[in-house]
């Protein structure tokens, strides 16, 4: 039966040798058990008949001889032959009857060939000696010359003491002597082989006695006296460690009650203070019926592994240490950094909305590009480590790739302008299905790729390419590639070009700056998201860059009704605020009051568990560092309050540090959220949200109201100023021509309309949904995109007029917004 062995090299070699050994003896006591009985039979035939070669009855001696696979052979006491059988004729070549060969010395008949002995002289001169002894010889060995073995059996036959002749049998025991030399052979090699392995081997019988020990073992008087004393425990040896015998007793008993493996690890010191550490193993032998065979006991010397596994355990913790130095490092970093870059973007963005002549608007603007500029550095590093830690959270909602590769186009098309490049897209899809993954990590991989596909084209332009690789009824494989005709890359740096801080070369960074981490974390989010990602390129020819991404298909995961927030809900909701620091206070209050939001202070943990204690609040923004009582602590007071409308209140934790585990470390200490600096409105507003009872605040999009709240703002100021890297002149010339051409061509689309010009409907409204794309007015997305549709076949005109007057409604807010935003912008001529 199988067990399990600790050391299977040592258990196979043993078992293969005993079970060689056993085949080997059942085999022998086979063939002695089958020439008793044939002795047995040819004595009870001599026994009846009178053995005189005249009157010996040939019928009956032969019939019964014959049927004998032993080759047989009776002789009288002076050597003349009474009778023999046919195999012997066949195993000794014999060419003539047995009638020719009765009476006569079968040595000495000229029929019987001598030369097909190996040895005649030999043969002859141990035949003589055997039969002048007239003793009985089992299993005397001769070689035919044609490599055939004969054995023979002599057995002397008297009538009391008188000798009356003898019995002579042979066998053909070629292939038994063969095997028998191939398992001694064998044997020999496994016995050399386990007689120098580098562990302790011990053999016991049920009776624990001794059936093998290699020289190894004999050497290791621990395991001798194991065996001898502390196993067997035939003497009681006082001077042993009984903490020894202890653990080697409980061990064996183990073993023998569950006839399994078992193996304790020991210590030893020699007399030099040398340490060794070995590994004591027993496996158990089971037979058929599952009772113990034999006990196989072995040592190993596991002194080198020990090392190493220390040495393993003295690195692991170091390089935790680092690991947590690195995070220690990066956290001090980040909150140092982003703690004055919150207060710079908030600020700038609260004297945006001042009116300011045009001067003072370029100078704002150029301090907000040159802090999202640093920001974006932090970002990117603490971004990569996130996704190096796999902490990167995925969503897994619906959207058309193809959309969102053109929406993202259309975002990069003024900067293509400007550097009169061109930006295609092909989609090569048979269709454009509805696909499953996170299109805000497919954002960031495309921007990365176009902004440096843009960035490092001088003429030419770039191509977007889309096709589909594969796919199965629950997933699709989709192939992005990026092409431009920029300068290209050397062979020897397209392999280092993805790992964080490289560039092609140092006077590209010169040139055209960056930090090296885009493309890494382009390759690490394509992973991430399953995919992978690869570039072909010719140094002054350009570049293509390709990602092959699996999504889920629309079938394979259940739609959800897309929500939004409504944050009109949040009028008069009370929130204290935690923050020491005066600007940050002044930014929050900012963008709170103007919802109509009530507001408190703390600027320490300590104000924090004094104002809750005589005032009652919705929710808590806490920031994390703080003097005398910190955020975290001023948390887990809260939290152990008896009152329940205390120690319920949501808790978001708002700070500069950004690292891998600090929202898990913040919601631990019972938070109820997390948000870092510095934040955006709609960022903050959201994280207040969650804080709270969010479906309170959810409506779904199907029930939003077709006019949007026009203090709302409707058009997406971050996406312009990204697109423009904040550049004041990108800036005013893309708002400026949009504030130009937009009412003209709403005019031109309704008149189309009434004039029932669908080609000219749809052709309006395509441009028009270029230029809304391009300011991120999602509200007018879906309104544009029906009118569009609509004009494509026979319309019910009244739906299109009422489509027309929605978007009309909402691009004459948006310019009202812009104008308040942006009081002293000039519109071109």
């Amino acid at each position: 039966m199988p067990i399990k062995r600790t050391n299977p090299e040592a258990y196979s070699l043993i078992s293969i040798e005993l079970e060689m050994e056993k085949s080997a003896r059942f085999a022998l006591e086979k063939k002695l058990q089958e020439k008793d009985n044939e002795i047995a039979y040819l004595k009870n035939i001599i026994k009846e008949k009178q053995p005189n070669p005249k009157d010996y009855s040939k019928e009956i001696i032969l019939d019964a001889l014959n049927h004998l696979p032993t080759g047989i052979l009776f002789e009288n006491e002076i050597g003349l032959v009474m009778t023999l059988n046919n195999t012997l004729l066949d195993l000794l070549k014999i060419n003539i009857p047995i009638d020719h060969l009765i009476g006569t010395d079968l040595l000495s008949n000229p029929f019987f060939d001598q030369s097909q002995f190996l040895n005649p002289t030999d043969f002859h001169k141990r035949t003589n000696e055997i039969l002048n002894n007239k003793k009985e010889v089992r299993n005397d060995i001769f070689e035919l010359i044609d490599g055939t073995i004969i054995e023979r059996d002599f057995f002397p036959i008297f009538d009391g003491d008188l000798y009356k002749g003898h019995l002579w049998l042979y066998s053909n025991t070629t292939k038994i002597y063969n095997l028998s030399k191939q398992i001694d052979h064998q044997k020999e090699i496994y016995e050399k082989v386990i007689s120098h392995l580098p562990i302790d081997i011990a053999v016991l019988n049920p009776s624990f006695s001794d059936l093998f020990l290699n020289p190894k073992a004999i050497k290791d008087n621990d395991l001798r006296q194991w065996i001898i004393e502390w196993l067997i425990n035939k003497n009681n040896n006082k001077d042993l460690n009984y903490d020894t015998i202890k653990s080697y007793k409980s061990l064996f008993n183990y073993v023998i009650t569950k006839k399994t493996s078992g193996q304790i690890e020991e210590m030893k010191t020699d007399e030099n203070g040398k340490v060794q550490y070995l590994l004591r193993s027993i496996n158990p032998i089971l037979d058929e019926s599952e009772n113990i065979e034999m006990l196989i006991g072995y040592n190993t010397d596991i002194t080198e592994r020990v090392r190493i596994e220390n040495e393993l355990k003295k690195a692991k913790k170091i390089t935790e240490e680092l690991s947590v130095a690195k995070d220690l490092f990066l956290a001090n970093v980040s909150h140092e950094i982003r703690t004055p870059m919150s207060g710079i973007l908030g600020v700038v963005n609260l004297l945006a909305k001042t009116k300011l002549n045009q001067k003072q608007l370029k100078m704002t603007s150029m301090i907000n590009e040159a802090t999202t500029n640093l920001l974006t550095i932090v970002n990117d590093i603490l971004h990569l480590e996130k996704i190096r830690s796999g902490k990167l959270e995925l969503e897994e909602i619906p959207f058309s790739l193809a959309e969102k590769i053109i929406g993202i186009a259309e975002g990069f098309q003024l900067r293509v302008k400007e550097k009169k490049l061109y930006l295609d897209f092909e989609n090569q899809m048979s269709d454009n299905p509805t696909i499953f993954g996170d299109p805000y990590r497919i954002g960031q991989i495309l921007n990365n790729l176009l902004s440096n596909a843009i960035k490092f084209t001088e003429k030419g332009g770039i191509k977007i390419y889309l096709s589909t690789i594969t796919e199965s009824p629950e997933q699709i494989w989709l192939k992005i590639e990026i092409k431009d005709t920029g300068i290209g890359i050397a062979p020897d740096m397209v392999e280092p070009l993805f790992e964080p801080y490289k560039q092609a070369e140092s006077a590209t960074t010169r040139k055209y700056g960056g930090t090296g981490l885009g493309l890494s974390i382009c390759k690490n989010l394509v992973e991430f998201l399953g995919g992978r990602i690869a570039v072909d390129s010719e140094l002054g020819k350009g570049s293509t860059f390709s990602c092959i991404i699996p999504f889920k298909k629309q079938s394979s995961v259940s739609t959800t009704i897309k929500k939004v927030e409504n944050y009109e809900k949040l009028k008069r909701c009370k929130v204290l605020l935690a923050e020491d620091v005066e600007m940050n206070q002044f930014i929050a209050s900012s963008i709170l009051e103007e919802r109509n939001i009530q507001i408190d202070i703390a600027s320490n943990g300590k104000e924090v568990i004094e104002m809750v204690q005589l005032k009652t609040y919705d929710i808590i923004l806490m920031d994390i560092s703080m003097p005398y009582i910190d955020g975290i602590q001023a948390t887990s007071i809260i939290r152990s309050m008896k009152d329940p409308k205390i120690n319920r209140i949501p808790i978001i934790a708002i700070t500069a540090n950004a690292l891998n585990g600090d929202e898990k470390k913040y919601k631990d200490a019972g938070m109820n959220g997390y948000t870092s600096k510095p934040f955006q409105e709609i960022q903050l507003l959201d994280a207040i949200i969650n804080g709270l009872n969010k479906e309170a605040f959810i409506i779904e999009n199907n029930k939003i109201e077709h006019v949007p709240n026009k203090h709302h703002k409707l058009y997406n100021e971050d996406l312009i100023m990204g697109m423009g890297k904040n550049n004041p002149a990108f800036i005013e010339k893309m708002i400026g021509l949009f504030l130009k051409t937009m009412p003209t061509d709403m005019e031109l689309l309704d008149n189309s309309a009434s004039k029932q010009d669908w080609k000219m409907v749809e052709k309006t409204a395509h441009r028009i949904k270029s230029a809304i794309r391009g300011m991120g007015i999602e509200k007018a997305v879906k309104p544009i995109k029906l009118i569009e549709e609509m004009a494509q076949s026979e319309p019910n005109n009244i739906d299109l007029l009422n489509q027309i007057k929605l978007l009309n409604g909402i691009i004459m807010m948006v310019i009202e917004q812009i104008n308040t935003d942006y009081p002293h912008l000039k519109v071109p001529n």
